[in-house]
């Protein structure tokens, strides 16, 4: 089954056919390399959605963007016949040239595509957005008096995203920390009420303190969480 990037790059932005979408799914189900390179590729997107400034969408920009990649694909050659002896490499140049992303749009196209992605992004909250990434496992987060207070959302390339459903006190802000050998190491203040930790292995135990702008070096408030991954 022959999966090229605009296929992938289409299935990123929701754009396909519920036939094509079935498609190229399969064909992740059945390439776990492949599945691992998406998945990456799509948690990266998600995450640098996340830092990039809020701005006005210029009006018909999506239209714009979506016909300079109609014309680059209506504009590019076919490809040329193949001799023999290149049909019968064509299997093995085809899987090493899946790994160099050349296929499908091109830079251009590339460009315009991941651009319509981020200028269309909705403003829906992260965790539903890494909720919704294949391989997502979601897990409550519980407080002391284990009432739910939260999600971590463990995602395939190792990461998680944790989520807490209050915001923190006005003048306050939620730390993050990672458990070591029953030492707290920081892992810096939350933005708001999530934030994704990068290297979230199994067993991974985090907490979350309540302390003032800025961070503490060490904790100045009993956690309002300690959970294990």
């Amino acid at each position: 089954m022959s999966i090229q990037r605009d296929d992938l790059i289409a299935l990123a932005l929701g754009t396909l056919s519920p036939q094509d979408e079935a498609r190229v799914q399969a064909a992740l189900e059945a390439d776990p390399e492949l599945q691992a390179e998406y998945s990456s590729d799509l948690a990266a997107l998600h995450a640098l959605a996340d830092h990039l400034p809020p701005a006005q969408v210029p009006e018909g920009a999506a239209d714009r963007l979506m016909a300079r990649v109609r014309a680059e694909r209506q504009a590019a050659p076919p490809p040329l016949p193949l001799t023999p002896a290149q049909a019968q490499e064509a299997p093995t140049k085809a899987q090493s040239g899946r790994k160099n992303w050349g296929l499908g749009l091109g830079a251009l196209g590339l460009a315009a595509a991941l651009a319509l992605f981020f200028a269309l992004r909705p403003p829906a909250d992260p965790l539903t957005r890494y909720a919704a990434m294949p391989g997502a496992v979601s897990q409550p987060l519980t407080g002391a008096d284990q009432t739910q207070i939260g999600q971590v959302v463990r995602l395939e390339n190792g990461s998680a995203f944790l989520y807490l459903s209050a915001a923190p006190p006005s003048d306050r802000v939620y730390q993050l920390w990672k458990i070591e050998g029953g030492t707290p190491v920081s892992l810096g203040v939350i933005d708001g009420q999530g934030k994704l930790v990068q290297d979230a292995p199994d067993g991974l135990t985090l907490a979350v303190s309540v302390e003032p702008p800025g961070g503490s070096e060490q904790p100045t408030t009993t956690p309002i969480l300690v959970q294990q991954l």
